[in-house]
C-alpha cells in the first residue's frame, strides 16, 4: 500500500494535519515502523517525499519531543539515534527551514537523553510557543543547577552550538556577498524576515542555556568566536556603513531623545534591532553585532539566577568583552556593551562575597555585604565607561547607560550622565525631566555618601582622571577597602536626610509643574512621593535614636516612676514611625497592585520596598518589650490604629513560606499560634532571584534573630534600672539594623522610565429615584440608592489579566461635608489621593476576599467611614452596570463627596487595583 503512496514535486500542499493522518494510517503498513516515530523517520529518509511534508514531518516530531513527562515518553535510545543523524544530514540542507527545523530536533534530541540519564534532576525546557524571540519573558527560574557533565554532553553540545554559529555566520556571509546586487552604494537594508532568522537562531541557544546552564560558558565562548567572524566580516565589507551608522548614533537628532526616552520601556532585553542607526543606512552586520551584545546580555541575565553560574561565566564574558575591545572597537560605545560589563562585574563581586560569607563562621551575625562597599569599585568602571559616552556625544547611549545605573543603585554615574544630558537638551521639550532626574539622583549620592564620606574623593579622583577605554576595564579595584572611612553613628543625619527629602520633593514639583493632566508622569510623581515619605520617616526614626541610644553615665539617681515616663515617650514616639512605616509598606503595595502592565523584575523591586518597609516598621514596634518591667506610671495608650498583631501579621504574609526557621522565629513574638493565609493576594511577596533581594532577606533573618535574642533577654528586667539598661540596648540594635538597611542601595524600577496612560477605571454614579434626573440627593434618615456604571480604560487590551470579577467600594463620612458643592482639584494631590485609596483598597480586599471564600465580612466598628460596595461582569464592552445603597441615614443635612476605588480578580485569585480615573459623585442630604 505504501508503495503507491508515492509524492512528487507537483503534489498538492500538505498541511500538518493531513500528514499526521497519513502517518497514523500507514505506521502498520510500514516495514519495520512500530511506532509513529518510526513511520516519521522512514518518511524523511524517503527521496520522493517533498521536502515541505519532510519539514511538517520534523515539526510533529518536535511535538511528539517536548513532553515535559519524560515517563510519557515511549523513545528508545535507538530510535533516538536514527533521528540525530536524520537531522544532521539535514543541517547544510538548501532550505533555511529545514535547517533550523533540524537544529531544533537535536536540541530536543538532547534534553530527551538528559530526561533519560538524569529523570532526578528537573529540566525546564523552553516550548517553542512559549519563549519569545523578540526578548526572553517568562524564563523560569526552575533551572537545571550546574552538574558534571559527560564527555558526551559535551560533544553534543559543542555540535549543537557549532551548528548555531555556523548558520548566524552563513546567513551573514550570504547578505554580505549579495550587497551589490541589492544596492549599489553598498548599503544593505535587512528584512524582518532576515532579522527574524537571527532571533529565532539567538532563541535556540537561550533555550538550551535556560534548560541547561551548564552550556552557558560554552555558549560564551561560541560567541566570542561569531563576534570575532562578524568583525571581519564588518571590516571587508562594510567598513565605510558602519563608519557611518556609528556617526549617525554619536550625535542623535534631539526629537529621537525626546521621543525614546519618555515612550520607549529603553532597558527591556530583548533580540529586537536597536534605533541606534537609522533604517535607511542599518548594514545587516551592524544589527547582527548588536543583536550578539544583547544575547550575551539576556544570557548572563538567565544564568544569573541558578546558583554559581554567574561565578563561572566571569571569564568567558570578559574574554568576550575583551574580544569587542580588539576586533569591534566602536561598538564599545554601546549600551549593550556598557550593560554586559557592569552585569558581569556587579554579579562576581557579589559572589566573591556570598563566597566569603560562608567561609565565615559568623555569616549569620554579621553578613559582610552589608559592611563592604562594591558599589565603589562598580561607580569607578560605570563611570569611565560613561565619561566616554559623554565625551563621544552619544548621549542616548549614556541615558540608557544611566538608567542601569538607576536601577543598581549606581547614583554617582547616573547622576554625572543626567548632568550632562540636561546641559545638552535643557532647552527641549522634556529638560524637566532631566532636571528631576538630576535632583532625585542628587539625593540618592548623598544618602550613599552619609555612610561612606570618603568615598566622594574617591570617585571625584576618578571622575577627573582621563583613562583610555582601552585599558583592562576589569582593572579597576574589586577587593574594596575595608579600609574605607565609614561615617560614626547615626549622630546628625537628621538635618542631612530633611534636606534630601526636601530635595526629592523638589525632583516631585518640577515632574508636577510640568504635567499636562492629573495623570501624566502618575507611576512617577507616586513613586517618588512614597520615597519622601520613607525619608520623613527616616528622620523622626533618627530624633529618637539620637535622643536615647546613649545610655547615661549614672543611672543609678532614675526613680522608677521618669524611667517608665521616659519608657512609654520612646514606645509612644515608636509606635507612631511603625505605624507609618506599616502605612508605607501597603502603599507600595498598592502602587504595584495599580499597574497590571508592569513588568516582573520593576514588580519585584517595589515589592522588595514594601517588604523593607513592613521589616522596619516591625524592628521599631518590637526593638523595646517593656510587658515586664515594673512603673509607677500608667501603661502607654497607644493608638487605637495600632495593633502589634497587624505589624507581625504583615510581615509574616511578606515571607517566603518555604522558610520554616523564620516563619517559626517570627511567631514566637506573639501568643497567635497560627496566621490565616489568604487565597486573594493581599501584599505583594518579594521574588527572591536578585542579589538585592538576597541581602534584604539577610537583614531580614539578621534583625528578627537579634530582636528575638533580646525579647528573651528582657524577660528578666525586674527593676527600673536594668529596664533602663535595657532601653538604650533596643535603641542600640535599632540604630545597628537601621544603618544595615541604608547600606542597602535604593534602585529605581525599570517601569520607571516607562511614560504611558494610567490603568484605571471611570465611575459614574446615578440617583435611582427617577425624579433625580440632574442631580443625587436624598431625604435625611433615608439610604442612598444609587445605580452605578463601571468603564475600565486600557486594561483589556494593555495586559494579560483575564478578569474574573470587578469589584468597587463607594464611602463617605458624615464628618467631612463639602463647603461647596463639587469643587475638584485641578492638580492631582498626591497624598491625601494615596492615603485615601491605601484605606479603600484595603476595605475593598477584604470585601472581595470574603465574597470569593462565600464569607461575612464585618466592617470595623470605630470608624465612622461608610462604605458599600457593588460587583461587575467582566465585558468585552469595558464597561459593566451595578447597584448600591450607602446608608447615609445618620448624616445631618448638607453635601457630601463618595471617595471610591476599583479592582479586579483575576482567574488565579489575584487581585489588581484600577486607578479612579475620574472623581466621586457629590450628593445632598435634606
Amino acid at each position: 500500500m505504501y508503495s503507491k503512496l508515492k509524492f512528487s514535486s507537483h503534489s498538492p500542499d500538505w498541511h500538518p494535519s493531513q500528514l499526521f493522518c497519513l502517518v497514523i494510517r500507514n505506521t502498520f503498513y510500514l516495514p519495520g515502523a512500530s511506532t509513529v516515530l518510526g513511520t516519521l523517520l522512514q518518511l524523511i529518509d524517503d527521496e520522493d517525499f517533498p521536502l515541505d511534508c519532510k519539514c511538517y514531518a520534523f515539526r510533529i516530531l518536535q511535538k511528539i519531543l517536548c513532553v515535559k513527562d519524560p515517563s510519557t515518553l515511549h523513545i528508545n535510545a535507538s530510535e533516538l539515534s536514527k533521528l540525530a543523524l536524520a537531522a544532521k544530514r539535514f543541517l547544510h540542507c538548501s532550505s533555511w527551514e529545514m535547517q533550523y527545523n533540524a537544529l531544533e530536533i537535536l536540541l530536543d534530541i538532547f534534553f530527551c537523553f538528559l530526561k533519560q540519564t538524569k529523570p532526578h534532576q528537573t529540566i525546564s525546557t523552553l516550548e517553542s510557543s512559549s519563549f519569545s524571540y523578540t526578548g526572553c519573558p517568562g524564563i523560569s527560574d526552575n533551572m537545571l543547577s550546574t552538574h558534571e557533565e559527560t564527555s558526551e554532553d559535551e560533544r553534543s553540545l559543542n555540535m549543537i552550538l557549532t551548528a548555531i554559529v555556523d548558520n548566524i555566520i552563513s546567513l551573514a556571509n550570504q547578505l554580505a556577498n549579495c550587497r551589490s546586487k541589492q544596492v549599489p552604494t553598498g548599503h544593505i537594508y535587512v528584512s524582518s524576515c532576515d532579522l527574524e532568522k537571527y532571533r529565532a537562531l539567538f532563541g535556540l541557544m537561550l533555550k538550551l542555556v535556560s534548560g541547561y546552564p551548564s552550556a552557558a560558558s560554552a555558549a560564551f565562548d561560541k560567541v566570542r568566536c561569531l563576534m570575532k567572524e562578524l568583525a571581519q566580516i564588518n571590516a571587508s565589507h562594510y567598513s565605510r556603513v558602519a563608519a557611518s551608522c556609528v556617526e549617525s548614533s554619536v550625535e542623535p537628532a534631539a526629537g529621537t531623545i525626546k521621543a525614546s526616552c519618555m515612550e520607549t520601556d529603553t532597558d527591556k532585553a530583548n533580540l529586537a534591532s536597536t534605533e541606534s542607526c537609522s533604517k535607511k543606512q542599518s548594514s545587516v552586520v551592524h544589527d547582527l553585532i548588536l543583536c550578539t551584545l544583547k544575547f550575551a546580555n539576556v544570557c548572563h541575565d538567565m544564568c544569573h539566577k541558578t546558583s554559581a553560574s554567574s561565578c563561572n561565566l566571569h571569564h568567558s564574558v570578559k574574554s568576550l568583552t575583551e574580544c569587542v575591545q580588539q576586533n569591534a572597537s566602536q561598538y564599545c560605545s554601546t549600551y549593550e556593551f556598557f550593560r554586559l560589563i557592569m552585569c558581569a562585574r556587579i554579579s562576581w563581586s557579589t559572589c566573591k562575597i556570598r563566597d566569603g560569607n560562608k567561609g565565615s563562621g559568623d555569616s549569620k551575625e554579621h553578613p559582610n555585604i552589608f559592611f563592604t562597599p562594591v558599589w565603589i569599585a562598580h561607580e569607578s568602571c560605570a563611570l569611565r565607561m560613561a565619561k566616554m559616552l559623554t565625551r563621544k556625544q552619544s548621549y542616548w547611549e549614556a541615558y540608557r547607560s544611566a538608567m542601569y545605573c538607576c536601577h543598581e543603585g549606581l547614583w554617582f554615574t547616573a547622576s554625572f550622565v543626567f548632568r550632562k544630558v540636561s546641559a545638552a537638551f535643557e532647552s527641549s521639550a522634556f529638560g524637566f525631566w532631566f532636571k528631576s532626574l538630576l535632583l532625585f539622583g542628587a539625593g540618592e549620592l548623598e544618602m550613599k555618601l552619609l555612610l561612606f564620606p570618603s568615598a566622594i574623593n574617591k570617585l571625584v579622583g576618578e571622575l577627573n582622571t582621563e583613562k583610555d577605554l582601552h585599558e583592562d576595564l576589569y582593572s579597576v579595584e574589586t577587593d574594596v577597602d575595608h579600609t574605607l572611612a565609614r561615617s560614626p553613628e547615626l549622630h546628625g543625619y537628621q538635618e542631612k536626610v530633611t534636606g534630601i527629602c526636601e530635595r526629592t520633593c523638589l525632583a516631585n514639583d518640577v515632574l508636577t509643574s510640568n504635567a499636562c493632566s492629573d495623570r501624566e508622569f502618575f507611576f512617577q510623581r507616586w513613586f517618588i512621593s512614597l520615597r519622601a515619605s520613607f525619608l520623613k520617616i527616616l528622620t523622626d526614626v533618627l530624633d529618637i535614636l539620637n535622643a536615647h541610644s546613649s545610655a547615661p553615665k549614672d543611672i543609678s539617681h532614675h526613680e522608677s516612676s521618669s524611667v517608665a515616663i521616659e519608657n512609654n515617650q520612646v514606645l509612644l514616639a515608636l509606635t507612631n514611625c511603625s505605624l507609618r512605616l506599616s502605612d508605607l509598606a501597603k502603599s507600595y503595595d498598592l502602587l504595584a497592585a495599580s499597574h497590571g502592565d508592569m513588568d516582573h523584575e520593576s514588580f519585584t523591586t517595589i515589592a522588595r520596598l514594601a517588604f523593607m518597609c513592613s521589616l522596619l516598621s516591625f524592628c521599631t514596634a518590637f526593638s523595646v518589650d517593656f510587658s515586664n518591667v515594673p512603673g509607677s506610671s500608667e501603661p502607654c495608650r497607644l493608638p487605637e490604629s495600632f495593633s502589634h498583631e497587624s505589624i507581625l501579621q504583615d510581615l509574616h504574609q511578606r515571607v517566603d513560606r518555604n522558610d520554616s526557621q523564620v516563619v517559626s522565629q517570627l511567631r514566637q513574638f506573639m501568643s497567635v499560634s497560627s496566621f490565616e493565609l489568604d487565597s486573594v493576594h493581599f501584599s505583594t511577596r518579594m521574588n527572591m532571584s536578585g542579589n538585592l533581594e538576597k541581602d534584604s532577606y539577610s537583614l531580614f533573618k539578621f534583625a528578627v534573630a537579634s530582636l528575638l535574642r533580646a525579647r528573651a533577654d528582657a524577660k528578666g528586667v525586674t527593676t527600673g534600672e536594668d529596664a533602663l539598661h535595657h532601653l538604650h540596648r533596643g535603641m542600640q540594635l535599632l540604630s545597628s539594623i537601621l544603618r544595615r538597611f541604608m547600606e542597602l542601595p535604593f534602585v529605581l524600577p525599570r517601569h520607571f522610565f516607562s511614560v504611558r496612560p494610567c490603568l484605571g477605571t471611570e465611575l459614574f454614579m446615578f440617583d435611582s429615584n427617577p425624579a433625580n434626573k440632574d442631580r443625587i440627593s436624598v431625604p435625611r434618615g433615608f439610604q442612598l440608592s444609587l445605580t452605578l456604571c463601571l468603564k475600565w480604560k486600557r486594561v483589556l487590551e494593555r495586559t494579560p489579566i483575564r478578569i474574573a470579577k470587578l469589584y468597587c467600594i463607594l464611602a463617605t463620612s458624615p464628618s467631612s461635608p463639602l463647603h461647596i458643592a463639587g469643587t475638584r482639584s485641578k492638580q492631582f494631590e498626591m497624598r491625601r489621593t494615596t492615603s485615601e485609596m491605601v484605606l479603600l483598597h484595603s476595605k475593598l480586599l477584604q470585601h472581595a476576599k470574603s465574597d470569593l471564600r462565600k464569607t461575612s465580612h464585618k466592617e470595623n466598628s470605630h470608624t465612622e467611614l461608610v462604605a458599600a460596595f457593588a460587583c461587575f461582569k467582566p465585558a468585552g464592552s469595558g464597561q459593566g452596570f451595578s447597584d448600591c445603597l450607602l446608608d447615609v441615614s445618620s448624616f445631618p443635612r448638607g453635601e457630601y463627596q463618595i471617595a471610591w476605588q476599583a479592582c479586579c480578580v483575576d482567574e488565579n485569585s489575584r487581585c489588581f487595583s484600577l486607578l479612579p480615573l475620574n472623581d466621586g459623585a457629590v450628593f445632598s442630604v435634606q
